[in-house]
């Protein structure tokens, strides 16, 4: 009886144990612990993330998921348990394809790829395809980092690979990799546009256009794009494009500028490929101020065509930029009001809401003002010109009728989290609502950024870690990223990484006087007393920073076993108690507490800040600076009002050294979905008939030829949508547009070279007559497909043929 033959979709994975032979031949009976422990790990994991392991062969295995999301979190659970112990020095390759069963054996390119892509790792590695990749973009949980485009044994095209970073896992550096990278990924880095009017004050049009556009980009799936703040580093400096796209570590940037002149905007934009600095696409807008909000919308959806049309396949939206009803005037005012907002100066700030204010009174159904307004008051209110409980009665009054307005917005819901956590203390909506902010902007990193201490308030340290790590991907000159990743360690107590990232924090921004705080701290725990002496010392003159010294000197005596000066700081804070900055006086306090040994007053202290429903209280429960208290049954008692009884009970590892339940309370972190979730934009029928009707099309009427062709044109001339045709393209012919439409490009190049009726044409001129429009773009696509420059091949097929 012949067997059945069977066909379907899965997330495929190989593993490998490095060195098996080499181990063998020192010692059988250590390789053989070593291969008992990988399969044991291997078998309970799968078992657990509902994986199908086919075939164990020596010292590697072959298995399959339904989900690629589960596959990869199996990896990485085997990859941290094969640390424990006897460790097993394991490489895995994981992709997303077509397998093939006739019941005895699985096969198929899918199969063959993963193969592949395993083999290229290192020991601790977990590597995966692009394919894959772009199925995890929507699980922030589970953070990857491209390591380029490989050109594998037996496979056709380049495959990009993403290297997963999680905390435990080893990314390989580009010197380990068997293979060279051909570096493409999908990020980008869009620059401070130049502001070229003859007014400075026009910069905070420049700004706030070259932000709209980030914002709008932010929206695709599938597309890195550098947070703001790393990208506005670079405002003003003369840094080669190079150097920036390598810092920032991004395959292209865009960089533009802005002349406005009267009702007049002049707007030019081009795109560079990192690697090679080479311009592929640049463009210029001529347009009336009236409108500035389509031709937002116009410039941000070419661009991200354009990308697509480079890098591959993701999904664009018909817009990027909503239009807001209101004049143009008012709209340049609120960019205005904006810029003095961002700026975080406690003037400018001022200055800017009383601006926003005018717009809101005049505008009232138009909600950006209003979160922007919201956002002063929170800066006010954090850096002790306002009383906490004032700025938030006022800024959350704004932010209620920005969500009114328009709840779909991400900042809406970004500005719900921070209400529901410092405000509510309610954990699963401030979770929810990151998760909302994420979904409708994936590169929305502040709402990572903001993830990681949430996740820290229930001891989640690998979690929290996870995210900083994406923000740091969205926004590596954050001194805040930093920071919070410094804070991530230094819970985990490991404190010598802490200081690192603490440092580099400080380095970006030397004002930040939280990551001062920290990094006095820090000293302390490593008695470097006198150092973090001066750093409190050394702080500025202003009510937040006055009573910062005192704490931290206060503390400082109390770590020296000076306990009369440490009484008289003491004293002079729960003095402050009553003042709008007692929750900076209870932090300090607290410490001076437990240093001093009063643990009665240390929870008589929580226990105010509990009943005052103090916001720093949040940050106490897995602080491991408040150990001394964790086995007292006061203190988890007292914890357990402010995060509720499952959120504690999952403290219990901290507290009592059991262990956690499995998963205790799911936290949705973010949408997730599996295979069978993702429906293809076109069933494996339509697939197949618009790709033979592409194929046709391309030899009928060969629109290729067409220098101005673009991916939207080609879909037009199939009658199909640009999306669907993007789609069809990266999963049927494994090329972007442009690999696409060049290869076609290319043997047009090659019929009219050896035609004698066209010898009198230059060899470029020949190829502008096969579509290109560039002499770099044919000469690079030449040497891509062929290997070689056009003038070799040429010789070469002329001695061929002679």
């Amino acid at each position: 009886m012949e067997s059945q033959v069977t066909r379907r979709l899965s997330a495929i994975m190989f593993t490998d144990i490095v060195g098996y032979s080499a181990i063998m031949q020192k010692d059988e009976t250590i390789a053989a612990e070593i291969r008992a422990h990988h399969r044991q790990e291997f078998r309970k994991f799968h078992n657990q993330y509902n994986g199908n392991i086919l075939q164990y062969y020596g010292d590697g295995t072959l298995s399959v998921f339904d989900s690629g999301v589960e596959a990869v979190e199996c990896a990485i659970a085997i990859q941290k348990a094969l640390q424990q112990g006897q460790k097993v020095p394991l490489r895995i390759g994981i992709h997303i394809g077509d397998i093939v069963s006739d019941g005895t054996e699985v096969y198929g390119d899918g199969v063959n790829l993963a193969s592949r892509i395993e083999s290229l790792g290192v020991a601790g590695a977990i590597l995966v395809s692009g394919v894959l990749n772009d199925q995890l973009s929507n699980h922030p949980a589970i953070t990857t980092a491209s390591l380029g485009e490989f050109r594998l044994k037996n496979i056709d095209r380049p495959v990009e690979i993403y290297s997963v970073t999680n905390e435990g896992i080893r990314q390989p550096e580009p010197s380990e990799l068997r293979v060279r990278p051909e570096t493409k990924s999908k990020s980008i880095a869009v620059l401070p546009f130049v502001n070229n009017s003859s007014h400075e004050e026009s910069e905070y049009f420049s700004d706030g256009i070259t932000e709209e556009i980030i914002n709008a980009l932010s929206k695709i799936g599938g597309l890195k794009v550098t947070s703001r703040t790393s990208s506005f580093f670079y405002k003003g400096k003369d840094v080669a494009l190079r150097e920036i796209g390598e810092a920032l570590n991004v395959s292209t940037i865009l960089e533009g500028s802005i002349r406005l002149s009267g009702n007049m905007l002049r707007i030019t934009a081009q795109l560079i490929n990192v690697a090679d600095d080479f311009h592929f696409w640049s463009e210029k807008w001529d347009r009336k101020l009236e409108n500035i909000f389509e031709i937002q919308d116009e410039i941000s959806l070419l661009i991200a065509e354009k990308l697509r049309e480079d890098m591959g396949h993701f999904d664009i939206s018909d817009h990027l930029v909503e239009a807001p009803e209101i004049p143009v005037a008012i709209y340049k005012k609120y960019l205005k009001g904006r810029y003095d907002v961002l700026s975080f100066n406690v003037s400018s700030t001022e200055r800017g809401i009383s601006m926003l204010q005018e717009i809101v009174d005049a505008y009232p159904q138009f909600p950006l003002p209003y979160i922007e307004i919201n956002n002063g008051y929170a800066f006010l209110g954090a850096v002790g010109m306002m009383s906490p409980d004032e700025a938030f009665a006022k800024g959350n009054s704004y932010l209620n009728k920005a969500i009114e307005l328009d709840p779909k917005l991400p900042e809406c819901q970004y500005g719900l989290a921070g209400t529901s956590y410092w405000h509510k203390w309610d954990l699963d909506a401030t979770f929810k609502h990151l998760n909302k902010a994420i979904a409708i902007r994936p590169g929305y990193a502040d709402a990572y950024q903001t993830m990681s201490p949430v996740l820290l308030t229930v001891g989640r340290f690998d979690a929290a870690l996870t995210y900083i790590n994406k923000a740091l991907q969205l926004d590596p000159f954050s001194a805040t990223n930093h920071h919070l990743k410094g804070l991530v360690y230094y819970y985990q107590e490991d404190y010598e990484e802490a200081l690192l990232h603490i440092e580099r924090s400080i380095d970006l921004d030397p004002n930040y006087i939280m990551s001062q705080i920290i990094y006095a701290n820090l000293l302390l725990i490593f008695e470097r007393t006198d150092e973090a002496l001066k750093i409190y010392q050394s702080f500025p003159s202003d009510r937040f920073s006055d009573l910062s010294r005192l704490g931290g000197i206060t503390l400082i005596h109390a770590c020296q076993g000076e306990r009369q000066k440490a009484e008289e700081g003491i004293k002079k804070l729960e003095e402050t108690l009553r003042s709008d900055s007692q929750g900076w006086a209870v932090e300090f306090l607290m410490l001076c507490y437990i240093r001093l040994e009063k643990y009665d007053q240390a929870l008589e202290l929580i226990e105010y800040g509990v009943n005052q429903r103090i916001p720093m209280m949040l940050t106490i429960a897995a602080d491991p600076m408040m150990k001394p208290l964790y086995q007292l049954p006061k203190f988890e008692e007292l914890i357990e009002q402010i995060l509720g009884k499952e959120y504690t009970k999952e403290l219990s590892v901290l507290y009592h050294g059991s262990p956690r339940a499995e998963r205790p309370k799911e936290l949705k972190l973010s949408p997730e979905m599996s295979l069978t979730d993702r429906k293809p934009l076109l069933d494996q029928k339509s697939s197949a008939d618009y790709a033979r009707k592409t194929v046709e099309l391309m030899a009928s009427d060969a629109p290729y030829l067409m220098p101005q062709l673009t991916l939207k044109g080609l879909a037009d001339l199939i009658g199909i949508h640009p999306n669907q045709l993007s789609w069809l393209l990266n999963n049927h012919f494994d090329k972007s547009f442009n690999d696409f439409i060049n290869h076609y490009r290319i043997e047009a190049f090659k019929r009219y070279a050896l035609d004698p009726e066209k010898s009198h044409i230059t060899l470029i001129g020949l190829a502008y007559e096969s579509g290109f429009n560039s002499k770099t773009t044919f000469n690079t696509y030449f040497k891509k497909e062929v290997g070689s420059s056009p003038k070799v091949w040429m010789k070469l097929a002329k001695e061929q043929s002679a």
